[in-house]
């Protein structure tokens, strides 16, 4: 073969090895057969799947440094391995035809199957050994008899003996003639005494492991499925009232002690589990006490053991007394709205991942909850020591977070004595919900409050914990949750809410009530607490084409409160006149600012309440404020809700079509939400209409949603009206809503809403915001 290689490389003639090598191949003993270059890449193989591959990569026998030593020495190298039943060999090629053409062959390299030939020698062998053997069976039964009274006896006398385990006696009536037993025996002796030791070691190590593991206030439990046997240890039992000598090992003693509310939705999760539909089993839920009470534990399993079959044979887990953080809080069922904000890192990081959180939340359809939390007296701790004491004292409660906390979700520093948890997969009930959370924030405080050691001085540190669980379905402010913690952190100061709180406005003192609001709201603007942002609408190029200007309120008590609240409350009074007034001049004024600097300048959006519409005055003292400006009406579009044609809808047709004539677009908010007739729209010519954002919430995973979606915007575009798809926050929505032939796109997957800075920027920039493919 090296010389059909050689000769065929000085010949330019590949084919000719293309067919030797698949000569070779047919071989059924020969497991490789590989022609390589200099670098190791397969030239040829007797298998293709192989080829231009790296031999080190695929060939698990081949050795590279061989591969070098072969080529220097110019030597063939054969080696029979015995570990892969195989022959190997290296047949370097002659170094004149290595260098005829690029990345050329130097080396054959081949491993020839021999376990066959090690079969039939094996078979020979043993039929050797069988006639072997039937010639000396007689001798060898002989010699048999002699030896069962010199060893077998005294072997099977120490045999008998090692049997009994918790005391072995192997020195007692065993006759022991030759000197190779009476040393088994003296060894077994010895052995005896290192079992023994070894057994109290490990009953050692198992209590001390016990010890480690209830010291955290976790009981254990080990059940054996199959069986129904369960081990509870002494702490599991001390939980509920009961002496270590209590108490059978059987899993009725478990199930039976299940409150009836929470034994149905417990039985379910632990069933699921063992059915491999969930990664691990975790419950929160009540065990009856010794005296009749209830108690609450946060249960937590894992499968440890299964059959050949793959079905689990155990389950080991813990349980945690959480009774305290739980019975103290009055859980809600109500669904409250939650949103939240990050770590000391970056800010911006920690906005994201509660945006992301929402709306994970919202489409998995489990909540999830925000932990502040905050170390009582740190400051104190940081003023004696020192600051680098402090530093260190800090690294080790976030090492011991992290190293706890983090497969809960996100573990970050928001400040100098705050963290903050993120987590996830609560459950998809409000109560499920509330009671894991605190029963992670029972945790949490637990693991602060073990105690630190730094520098040889033992300090003990305490912390509150205040959460806000949610559901993402209003998606919220980073602010407003950070603000809800914060909240919830001030509640967590009463005695009886042991350290923890969850954010519940009805019970929160300083809950602003509507009538409150709306009193605060008269000097939000005056007291410079108002603020606006801007979203942009770009289509699928992520051209800008429009701007949504939306109102942000900042309280000083009551942090930023949301929209969704406030302009409920304005509306009720004649605040939101004055509120929509001052939006109107502070975008009247950015305007400005963008055409002195020659920018180019895209229409400004704003909402209109219907209240304010359908004001007498409302045409007048518009245009005489943009009169005033100076501005061109065409750069600013007015969003209206389809509640403007609930009364007036005459009226309200022709002040539109007067807005329309002084040149402001218009556009219809909640398009296809269904609260006006479609014969109501007829003849106006809207400059957007926004899609209603209930198809967002099925889209994804609803084919009827999006064939309705398809409907609604192929209606629009008979009707000419060009569709802006909102609220679109990933990127299956965004493919779908493109599918759907929307015209222009707007959401947190495009963009979140940007300060006026951070805005006039990006217009400046004319930065393209496109994430359609």
């Amino acid at each position: 073969m090296r010389h059909v290689i050689e000769s065929a490389v000085m010949t330019q003639d590949f084919e000719r090895i293309e067919q030797e090598v698949a000569l070779v191949s047919t071989e059924q003993n020969m497991m490789v057969y590989v022609i390589l270059d200099s670098s190791s890449e397969i030239q040829y193989a007797n298998h293709i799947i192989w080829r231009d591959s790296n031999a080190s990569n695929v060939l698990e026998g081949y050795s590279a440094e061989q591969h070098r030593s072969s080529i220097t020495n110019n030597k063939p190298y054969i080696n029979v391995s015995f570990d892969r039943l195989s022959i190997q060999a290296y047949y370097p090629l002659n170094s004149n035809s290595r260098f005829s053409y690029s990345n050329a062959a130097e080396l054959v390299y081949l491993e020839y199957d021999i376990a066959n030939l090690l079969s039939e020698a094996s078979e020979s062998l043993l039929k050797r050994f069988i006639e072997i053997w039937g010639f000396g069976a007689l001798v060898l039964t002989l010699f048999c008899l002699l030896l069962h009274y010199v060893l077998i006896r005294p072997l099977t006398q120490l045999s008998q003996a090692a049997k009994n385990l918790d005391n072995p006696d192997f020195s007692n009536n065993i006759i022991c003639i030759t000197t190779e037993i009476n040393n088994l025996r003296d060894y077994l002796n010895l052995v005896k005494g290192r079992l023994s030791r070894s057994r109290k070691r490990l009953n050692d190590a198992e209590q001390r492991w016990l010890f480690a593991v209830e010291g955290a206030r976790n009981g254990i439990w080990d059940w054996g499925i199959a069986t129904g046997e369960v081990f509870v240890s002494d702490r599991w039992k001390e939980m509920l009232g009961y002496q270590h000598y209590e108490l059978d090992n059987d899993y009725s003693v478990w199930e039976s002690r299940l409150h009836r509310d929470d034994k149905e939705q417990v039985l379910n999760t632990l069933q699921n589990y063992i059915n491999n539909q969930h990664d691990e089993y975790e419950s929160v839920h009540r065990l009856r006490h010794k005296d009749g009470r209830y108690i609450w534990v946060l249960d937590r399993g894992k499968i440890v053991e299964w059959d050949e079959s793959g079905r689990p044979l155990r389950i080991i887990g813990t349980i945690t007394d959480v009774s305290g953080d739980v019975k103290n809080q009055r859980i809600s069922v109500d669904k409250i709205n939650h949103n939240g904000l990050i770590d000391l890192i970056n800010r911006e990081v920690l906005a994201d991942e509660l945006y992301d959180l929402q709306v994970f939340s919202r489409k998995t359809g489990q909540f999830s909850s925000l932990l502040m939390i905050n170390l009582d007296n740190f400051k104190l701790i940081n003023d004696a020591l020192g600051r680098q004491l402090g530093d260190r004292l800090l690294m080790q409660i976030a090492a011991r977070l992290s190293g706890n906390f983090s497969n809960a979700g996100l573990v970050a520093r928001l400040g100098a004595d705050e963290f903050v948890i993120l987590a996830k997969n609560l459950g998809s009930e409000i109560d499920q919900a509330n009671k894991r959370a605190l029963a992670l924030a029972s945790e949490v405080r637990q693991l602060i409050g073990r105690g630190f050691t730094i520098s040889e001085q033992n300090l003990s540190i305490s912390a509150r914990i205040g959460l806000v669980v949610f559901d993402g379905i209003e998606s919220l402010e980073p602010q407003v949750l950070l603000a809800r913690a914060d909240s919830a952190l001030e509640q967590a100061k009463d005695s009886r809410s042991n350290g923890c709180a969850i954010y519940e406005p009805q019970l929160d003192k300083n809950q602003i009530q509507p009538f409150k609001l709306q009193n605060e709201l008269k000097d939000a603007i005056s007291n410079h607490q108002m603020s606006l942002v801007y979203q942009p609408v770009v289509d699928q190029a992520g051209r800008l084409h429009s701007v949504e200007v939306l109102m942000r309120w900042y309280h000083p008590q009551f942090g930023f409160i949301s929209p969704a609240k406030f302009i409920v409350a304005a509306e009720l009074t004649d605040c939101i006149f004055e509120l929509e007034l001052w939006a109107l001049d502070q975008v009247l004024d950015m305007i400005n600012t963008l055409q002195q600097a020659q920018s180019t300048v895209p229409i400004m959006s704003l909402n209109v309440s219907s209240r304010h519409f359908h004001q007498d005055h409302f045409v007048n003292v518009l245009m005489n404020r943009i009169n005033a400006a100076q501005i061109s009406p065409s750069l600013l579009q007015l969003e209206l809700a389809e509640d403007i044609f609930t009364v007036n809808a005459n009226i309200a047709r022709g002040k539109i079509s007067e807005l329309q004539g002084f040149g402001i677009n218009i556009a219809m908010d909640d398009f296809g939400g269904g609260s006006c007739g479609v014969h109501q729209l007829q003849g106006i010519n809207f400059s957007q209409v926004k899609l209603a954002a209930v198809y967002l919430d099925e889209i994804e995973y609803n084919p009827e949603t999006f064939n309705i979606v398809n409907a609604v915007v192929e209606f629009a575009t008979k009707l000419k009206l060009p569709v802006v798809a909102k609220q679109v926050e990933n990127k299956q929505q965004l493919n779908l809503l493109t599918h759907a032939k929307c015209t222009w796109f707007q959401g947190y997957i495009i963009s979140r809403p940007l300060d006026k800075e951070d805005m006039i920027q990006l217009i400046k920039t004319q930065l393209s915001l496109s994430v359609v493919p």
